[in-house]
């Protein structure tokens, strides 16, 4: 299976989807079975077959929070320590989250062995906000700066080395709507992008914006934004408005186009809109 920029590279009009929600919502009444591998797959399998698209993303966040629904002494343990890293930490190192984890993304990529896999996750600055959130229910006046960054991206690189051999092929790290790293900062994710580097798998960035320094900072593959940025292939994102009759974003030289499908989209216009966005 080629690497998500290789894919890229020869096909001039791929199209990368978030449907979580719409295919939740459509195909599973809300209730995606995150902690079932075999539904989960045919799940997949209906999302996919329905839209076609061009990726097959595997979005960690809300995995997780099925899972510590599901495990409360987790939820529970990952909230003895007041400490800012600590509940991400204890979330990352628990042995059956990562077995299942290993489960699921290997039946995934025994399903569909000809479309690229991309795991989605949150950036380690924005995931020890939302750790800690989900171990003491709020995040408020939890400092992140440099130091905690650097120790939670060598936190989440040894996790995600537990999924190396898979056949990942590309890496996505969120950030929340209401941050946007500078170059600088992305050298606080080093030890991601470096374990990333070495299992072969494309490093992506998903902004709530355009950044246009970012160009090829940080060791990036690639950027998800709501403008080309130059210097980097992107994902050029559709705005909220495009679901409601605003034109699809124009594809970039060397990009591709990105949709996150709201819950609440009408299904007979989603097909004609995805053609729209696939011209």
């Amino acid at each position: 299976m080629a690497a998500f920029l290789d894919t890229l590279a020869a096909d001039g009009k791929l199209l990368w989807l978030d449907y979580t929600a719409y295919a939740g919502k459509l195909l599973a009444n809300n209730k995606i079975p995150w902690l079932d591998v075999t539904n989960f797959i045919s799940w997949q399998r209906k999302a996919q077959g329905l839209l076609k698209a061009d990726v097959v993303p595997v979005p960690l966040a809300p995995l997780i929070e099925a899972w510590l629904a599901a495990h409360p002494e987790l939820a529970k343990a990952m909230g003895e320590k007041k400490r800012a890293l600590f509940p991400l930490k204890a979330l990352l190192a628990d042995a059956a989250l990562r077995a299942h984890l290993v489960d699921l993304l290997g039946s995934l990529r025994s399903s569909f062995g000809k479309l690229p896999m991309a795991l989605v996750l949150p950036s380690p600055r924005r995931w020890i906000a939302l750790a800690y959130a989900q171990a003491n229910g709020s995040a408020d006046g939890i400092d992140i700066g440099a130091d905690e960054v650097d120790s939670a991206s060598v936190y989440v690189a040894d996790f995600l080395r537990a999924f190396g051999e898979i056949g990942i092929n590309a890496l996505l790290l969120e950030e929340a709507a209401d941050n946007q790293p500078s170059v600088a900062e992305l050298e606080w994710y080093q030890p991601v992008i470096n374990v990333a580097a070495h299992y072969r798998w494309d490093v992506g960035l998903r902004l709530p914006g355009a950044a246009a320094d970012l160009g090829k900072g940080g060791g990036l593959g690639f950027v998800i934004a709501t403008a080309p940025i130059a210097g980097v292939p992107t994902g050029v994102a559709a705005a909220p408005a495009f679901w409601t009759g605003a034109a699809a974003p124009a594809c970039p030289a060397g990009g591709f186009r990105f949709a996150e499908v709201p819950a609440d989209a009408n299904p007979e216009k989603v097909l004609d809109l995805l053609g729209a966005l696939r011209s």
